[in-house]
């Protein structure tokens, strides 16, 4: 196997976050230049290494997206929000810019702030 396979395979273990690069170099017997050529050498190695990490996490993300239909469907309305954003790719900034959508809040309290007084017709009391 290269080097930069076992380095992949290495990277792609979430329990290897926190331990820096020269511990792998010691432990394969190989220089921390020797590791930066081989990475410049093979530029798709953390994208590897994230699809193997992914995979790995593939059957647990299953349960979190089940928890998360069951939120949104007893009216967990932030868990509705992720649900479409993750599923629909929805993102309400964006619809707001293609469509000049309006902000709802926004509309009621201009309302609000430009609403007359209710004097029940006996003038205003100022």
């Amino acid at each position: 196997m290269h080097i930069i396979d076992t380095y992949v395979l290495f990277r792609s273990n979430p329990d290897n976050d926190r331990v820096p690069d020269t511990h792998f170099c010691t432990e394969h017997g190989i220089s921390v230049s020797t590791l930066s050529r081989e990475k410049k050498k093979h530029p798709k190695w953390a994208k590897q290494a994230l699809d193997a990490r992914r995979e790995t996490y593939a059957e647990q993300m299953t349960g979190v997206d089940k928890a998360l239909f069951e939120a949104a469907k007893d009216g967990d309305t932030k868990a509705a929000d992720l649900l479409y954003r993750r599923f629909d790719g929805w993102n309400p900034r964006i619809i707001e810019q293609n469509n000049n959508f309006y902000n709802f809040t926004d509309i009621v309290k201009e309302l609000r702030k430009n609403e007359q007084p209710n004097t029940r017709g006996r003038g205003s009391f100022n």
